[in-house]
Parts: C-alpha cells; structure tokens; sequence
C-alpha cells in the first residue's frame, strides 16, 4: 500500500496531513484576530451607538403617559361656612398649657375661636415688630407669639378670628398723647368720657392719623399671622354727654364723625381686601336701637364684609323702645326679646350677619329658640362670649412646651398724668333769688359729664 501519493500543484508535492493543519492554524489564527478586533471595537463601537440614540432622543422624544388631573377641592372662605365661634377668655391666652386645654375642652359644635390681639380696654396681647406698637407702650408683660397662637387653634381644627378694638382704647392715649382726644385745644389735657373720680377713660381720636396708622399696623400684623377673619370693635366715638369739651383736630370743622368713621373703615377694607382676610365689623345693638350716632348714621352701610352686632338681652329688658318693644321683665322665651332687637336691624337682606351673644346666666335650653331663628334668618353664624355658658376646662391639661416670644416686651404700665390743679373762681355776691333758691334745696347748676376737676377757670378781668 502506498503512503504518499505523488501529485502536481504549483510544482510542489501535495502532502494531505500538513494541509490540514495548516487549515486548522489559518482558522484559529482568523479566530483569534476577530476575536480581538471585537474586543478592542467594543467599548467605541457600543458609545457611538449610544450616541447615535441620545440624538434620536432628543429628536423625537417618547410622549409621555398623560397623568390623570388630581382635584383639590377650593378651600372656602370664612364667610361662606357656617361658624359657632367662642372668645378665648384673656386669662387662658397668655399661657400656651392653659390656651392648648381651653382649646382641647371646646365642644363638637364650636367651628372657631376669637382672640383677642387688641382689647377693649387697648392692651396689645402679642409681640409686635411695629414701631407705632412700640410707641404706644401699650404690650402686655406676657405678649404672646400670635403666629403660634393662630397655628395651635388652626392644628386642633379651628378657623381663627383676631379681635381688634379701635378707638375704644383707655391705654394708648396715656403713652402716645398725639394719638388721643384732648380737652378744649391742642395743647389741653386728656379728654375723659367722665369724671375722675367715676373712672372715666380717654379714648383715641378718629381724627388723628396717627391713631388711624397704630391700628392699621395692628391689622398688618394680624393678617400677617395667618388669621382668617378680622372682627373689628369700637370703631366709635364715645358718648355725646361731653363732647361739646372734646377736640378732635382742626379736620374735625369739615369732616363729620359720620364721615371720619366711613372713611376709617374704608382704609381698613382696602388693606384687607386685596389680602382675602374678611373683615367683619361690630358694634353694640343697644347703641343702634337707642340711636346714639355714636357708630356714626348707620353701622351697617360701613365698609365691610360682615357685620357681628353685639346682643346682649339684659340691655333690653325694663327699658321702652317703641309700643311694641317694650319688656317689663325677661320673658320666659327669651327668643322674643331678640327677635325685636335683630328686627329693628331693618333690611339686612344679602349681608353677613354674626351676631356676638352673651348668654352668661342663661341655660343651653333657654338659648336654643335663638340658634333656630337666626338659622331661618340666615346668619353666617355667630360668636358667643365664654363665660358660664360653656364649661369644660380640663384639670389636667395637655403639656405643651411654652415658646419664647421673638423679643422682650415691656408691660403695659400707661403713664397716667396728674391733673393740673385749678382754683376756685373768686365767689360773687350772690342775689337774693339765688340764695332763696339754694335755702329751699333746689339744685343749682348741673355737673357736666366728663369734666370734674378738668375744667380749666378762667381768672376775673
């Protein structure tokens, strides 16, 4: 048998076991060669591509998957709900314990809560950056953080009113005499509603524009604080027994106090309105009834976006208003007497009306006529004073850490002056008429409201 088999290709002799291996070294050597060319080309050829998709991404973006719209429903403004309000006695305001339980002990039925920021008597019961605030010297010892105050009452579920007192203010005028009214001139003395020895207070003076800035920079500051309606008092003037002694400034010969007060709230609704904080104004039903002006012609056509007449069913008892208002004695159905006194409001169709009760020594049963009337009549609500009415305090209030006020303040220590001493007028002979007259025990010239011991004398030429 033969080994090799003898043939002719390209003048060499074909070996069949050398071709292949040399075919097998070809394959594996091109192997390894495409193998290393994807090795190498790898990394590059797979950034290129990448690239090349980062362009056509950016060229046609993917439309993303529409979200479906998600509904927040609009917060209501105060006015629109249905609101049972309770003050917050000022005795449970400056501590954060006892303001936290009196929250926590308020009923199912109670919607929000007033706080006194500015109160009757002019005391300012928060912290204040203002420098008309800080003039008047009238902060409380204890002034609270009223943001916090607001935040608290707003956590626990309550819309929050601020209650401020205008020109009714018997602190101010002693620290800031240019904010107050004076006796006769300019240059007089403090003007009281009464005498001294009656307690009689001074009031601000409408006219001055600096009293009108204090009490707008009080608003400022409430508004600031988060709250969500603006119950403004004693936008008034005081009683017109004496006031024929009380200067006002020289604007007073041309403008009415009518026109001054109409004009004030008109101030105060510009400032609030672009703010969405409701501006409610009150004033006493007595005052209105009796028509004493001292709200001016007449409280409701003031700039305002509701109305909060204060009732208090004692002042209508035993006193005659008309042939059909007159109660000798409180009723057994109370609902009687406010039905007369919120119908002698006139037409008050289309307003906010909510009403500030003071029910203190009535019962919840006696008073329930009256949540059904005011419902028919449609009140936006009402505020009712915290006295006997409601009870409830906890005796072991929830602890809550007390904040620290952003600044010290001073306390409200009005610097009273000393009335200046006045001497008697020289005596007259006095005629015989007179001298019968006193003998027979008639009384002689009347006391002027107001002015004892402030009437300047004028010296005998």
């Amino acid at each position: 048998m033969k080994r090799y088999k003898v043939k002719h290709y390209r003048s060499r002799i074909y070996n069949p076991i050398r071709g292949k291996i040399i075919k097998g070294v070809l394959i594996a050597v091109i192997s390894v060669c495409l193998f290393a060319i994807g090795w190498f080309s790898y990394e590059p050829l797979m950034e290129a591509i990448n690239e090349k998709n980062k362009d056509i991404i950016q060229q046609e973006p993917v439309p993303e998957k529409p979200q479906e719209p998600v509904f927040v429903p609009e917060e209501e403004e105060f006015l629109e709900k249905e609101t049972v309000a309770v003050v917050v006695p000022e005795e449970y305001l400056y501590s954060s314990i006892d303001y936290h339980g009196f929250l926590k002990s308020l009923g199912e039925e109670v919607t929000a809560v007033v706080i006194d920021v500015k109160t009757q008597t002019g005391t300012v019961t928060y912290v204040s950056d203002q420098v008309s605030v800080k003039n008047a010297g009238a902060s409380h010892e204890k002034a609270v953080n009223l943001g916090m105050r607001i935040k608290t009452a707003k956590d626990l579920g309550f819309d929050v009113v601020a209650r401020i007192y205008a020109f009714e203010d018997s602190t101010a005028p002693y620290n800031a005499t240019d904010m107050a009214i004076r006796y006769g001139s300019a240059d007089g003395i403090l003007w009281l509603d009464d005498s001294v020895d009656n307690g009689g207070k001074p009031w601000l003076n409408p006219y001055s524009d600096t009293a009108q800035k204090y009490i707008l920079d009080i608003i400022y500051d409430t508004v600031d604080a988060g709250a969500d309606a603006i119950l403004l008092e004693g936008v008034r003037l005081p009683e017109d027994e004496g006031m024929e002694y009380a200067y006002f400034g020289g604007s007073s010969e041309e403008t009415s106090a009518s026109e001054i007060i109409a004009q004030f709230c008109k101030r105060v609704y510009s400032a609030t309105v672009i703010t969405e904080t409701d501006l409610i104004l009150g004033f006493e039903s007595y005052e209105f009834v009796t028509e004493s002006g001292v709200y001016g012609e007449d409280p409701f056509s003031l700039s305002a976006d509701g109305f909060a007449p204060a009732i208090d069913i004692d002042d209508f008892i035993g006193e005659k208003f008309s042939d059909d208002f007159y109660f000798r004695r409180k009723p057994d159905d109370i609902t009687e007497v406010f039905t007369k006194v919120y119908e002698s409001f006139g037409n008050i169709a289309g307003m906010k009306i909510l009403p500030v009760l003071d029910f203190e020594g009535f019962k919840k049963e006696e008073t329930a006529g009256i949540f059904e009337y005011l419902e028919r009549k449609g009140a936006a609500g009402w505020f009712l004073l915290y006295n006997d009415y409601f009870t409830g305090i906890p005796e072991e209030p929830e602890t809550v850490p007390e904040e620290a006020p952003s600044q010290p303040s001073a306390p409200a220590v009005p610097v009273v002056p000393e009335v200046p001493y006045v001497p008697e007028e020289p005596s007259e002979p006095e005629s015989s008429e007179a001298s019968s007259s006193e003998e027979s025990g008639q009384e002689g010239t009347e006391e002027k409201p107001g002015i004892k011991d402030l009437t300047p004398k004028e010296s005998d030429e």
